[in-house]
């Protein structure tokens, strides 16, 4: 959730320079040739020609007819049928399955709870929730027993294969989630200041409409009106003369003694909180504001504070730090609000199980199926020593199910990987922002009309 779409020029840092420094490279062997104007001229006009292959308006209207194709995807235009051999050709590589069962039992739980006839969308294929509980049931067992044979040939004879169409190049954007860790009290006091809030009682929701959305709202004075944004409910930066809307009710489910790390947990959406008593308490995401989510990091790019090639989750921290002064600009920037519950287990995604670390992905629930397996191919850091900096980056291939999504997580070109909790999780979700990545579902045969 941390990061934004590189620059498109970032991806082709030598686009021009090659043709620049081949013709001075010219220039300079060949000064004083006496047919040195015809020569160049000559090889000027072979490179244009080289590079015209297609007129520029051709390609051009090309490629605004995939930004308006991919801007209008919906659930059944998201995913494209593609054979088996376009699968990443690692993928058997990755054998550590039993998480992958593990998390495919828990999806096939959610399909079980489903009227056994309601419909998912695979692109321009449909399945029932009775034909994916059954298949993530059988796949669980053979990755279980990792029997790869048996996997490879169920696959390959049963199942249907499915790509992502991806942002405007086709591509994927893969970051990292994870469960921060907080220090809390249960007491506010001068240390632990700022309240984590539970679901407050007058927010109110829509059912969800056409377009996968739904409204928040509470009534005033008769009406009903969008719900709070943030700066509405944490007040002048928690200014006790001038309290939020939501202080002073009861909703505190503990408070923080970390602003920084209260906006984090809000973008994460769960978390542990290490009391003052020893005691860790688990939260969990139960609702938001409905309001919609505005990256600071982008905020502070444009801004020219931080290059966009240097904005991770680290070093938009370390800049929070820095800067004490601007954090409420910044974080009022952002209206988005999240509530939080106390959970007495493993944190739970948008299909309400359990997530499974490196297994569980978030995507746009209004594209993709949920609860569905998939392939990821990426890539993921090496870090030096130090736990810290990244040295380089693999090539990095495996099975997940789509278990989550998030407010920042938009469109076909979006995956967050939910990598879990423990020491070494902050720096590897907050550096990835993978482009030039792949998203594949796998789907049952259609048992719908």
């Amino acid at each position: 959730m941390w990061s934004e779409a590189l620059d498109q020029w970032g991806h082709s840092p030598l686009l021009l320079p090659p043709t620049r420094f081949s013709l001075e490279a010219v220039y300079r062997d060949m000064k004083g040739h006496p047919f040195l104007p015809l020569l160049v001229l000559l090889l000027i006009v072979s490179l244009l020609a080289g590079c015209q292959g297609r007129p520029m308006q051709e390609i051009t209207a090309e490629k605004k007819e995939k930004r308006l194709r991919v801007g209008e995807v919906t659930a059944t235009t998201s995913l494209e049928a593609v054979p088996w051999s376009e699968a990443p050709p690692a993928l058997f590589q990755d054998r550590a399955t039993r998480s992958w069962a593990e998390a495919l039992d828990r999806s096939a739980l959610y399909y079980r709870r489903l009227p056994p006839r309601q419909i998912f969308h695979f692109g321009p294929s449909s399945v029932s929730a009775k034909a994916m509980a059954e298949a993530c049931t059988e796949l669980a067992d053979l990755a279980r027993g990792e029997d790869w044979e048996r996997l490879h040939s169920l696959l390959h004879q049963r199942f249907g294969l499915f790509r992502s169409v991806g942002n405007t190049e086709g591509d994927v954007l893969v970051t990292a989630y994870y469960e921060p860790l907080l220090h809390g009290s249960f007491k506010r006091s001068k240390r632990y200041y700022y309240p984590i809030y539970r679901r407050p009682p007058d927010l109110m929701e829509s059912p969800i409409g056409a377009d996968g959305h739904r409204s928040f709202y509470h009534q005033e004075k008769g009406k009903s009106v969008p719900y709070y944004d943030r700066k509405q409910i944490d007040g002048p930066f928690f200014s006790p003369k001038q309290p939020g809307r939501l202080a002073n009710r009861g909703l505190e489910l503990l408070w923080v003694d970390s602003a920084i790390d209260a906006f984090f947990l809000h973008i994460q959406g769960s978390g542990r909180v290490l009391m003052e008593n020893g005691q860790m308490v688990r939260l969990g995401y139960d609702s938001a504001n409905g309001r919609s989510y505005v990256a600071i990091g982008k905020i502070l790019i444009d801004e020219g504070k931080i290059p966009r090639e240097e904005m991770t989750m680290p070093r938009l921290r370390q800049w929070l730090l820095d800067h004490p002064e601007e954090n409420q600009r910044l974080f009022f920037a952002n209206p988005s609000y999240v509530f939080f519950h106390e959970l007495q287990g493993d944190p739970v995604g948008n299909i309400n199980v359990s997530l499974t670390p490196d297994r569980s992905i978030a995507t746009d629930h209004r594209l993709f199926p949920r609860g569905a397996p998939a392939i990821l191919s990426t890539t993921t850091p090496i870090f030096a020593e130090d736990g810290k900096t990244v040295t380089g980056w693999r090539p990095d291939v495996r099975w997940v199910v789509n278990q989550d999504t998030g407010g920042a997580i938009r469109g076909a070109g979006r995956v967050d990987l939910f990598v879990g909790f423990g020491e070494g999780v902050e720096h590897r979700a907050g550096v990835m922002k993978q482009a030039n990545s792949q998203l594949y579902f796998i789907a049952p045969p259609s048992d719908t009309p």
